[in-house]
């Protein structure tokens, strides 16, 4: 029922798939999940760039701001997450300075079906869930910014939604951890709205 709701709600075709790498996180950064999210995703897109590459250089780093910046060190197991916009302004500074016509939108607040949507125009989407899908895990850590509130989960993860299949009720992933997956749909769209309903776009 959900995914015939989510297709009627945004004429979305039965299936997408999109080509996209899944790069893993380990060894060299055990909490840059969100890195190599959108290292994937760049990948996806035709740029060429290491694994750390946007860790290393592009992603800024705070000691408390998880917002903005990556609150710790993405190459150590210690490190904590940083949510959208973190992810967003990066990636739109990457493609400025590589001369792209793409551009970074930070979908956050969107309904799922627009992550569906934007995956069936061929855009890699970069979305917050949970490792494994697992239930959400305490919050140590909320911030309020420009009207959102964000939370730091324990248990937080970052993917890149590459397709769907609404006739089996699939979300197609690529994870840093899992590597190339398929996740239920209802499941995964729960995991987004717990997550604060947070996306990174490519498009």
């Amino acid at each position: 029922a959900e995914a015939a709701q989510l297709q009627a709600a945004a004429e979305l075709p039965r299936s997408a798939s999109l080509d996209v790498p899944a790069l893993q996180q380990y060894p060299e950064l055990p909490t840059g999940c969100e890195s190599v999210a959108l290292t994937n995703a760049l990948l996806a897109c035709g740029f060429d760039l290491q694994k750390t590459e946007i860790a290393q250089e592009w992603l800024p780093t705070g000691a408390d701001d998880f917002v903005h910046a990556f609150m710790g060190d993405p190459t150590s197991p210690d490190g904590h997450s940083c949510m959208a916009p973190a992810i967003a302004d990066p990636w739109a500074a990457y493609l400025a300075a590589h001369g792209s016509d793409l551009e970074a939108a930070d979908l956050t607040g969107a309904p799922f079906r627009d992550v569906l949507a934007q995956a069936a125009a061929g855009n890699p989407v970069v979305v917050w869930c949970t490792i494994g899908l697992d239930e959400p895990g305490a919050c140590y850590r909320t911030a309020q910014e420009g009207g959102r509130t964000y939370n730091l989960i324990t248990n937080s993860h970052c993917v890149v939604v590459r397709g769907f299949d609404l006739d089996a009720g699939t979300v197609l992933v690529s994870d840093s951890l899992a590597g190339q997956v398929s996740y239920p749909l209802a499941t995964f769209a729960a995991r987004y709205y717990a997550l604060g309903a947070q996306a990174v776009v490519l498009r």
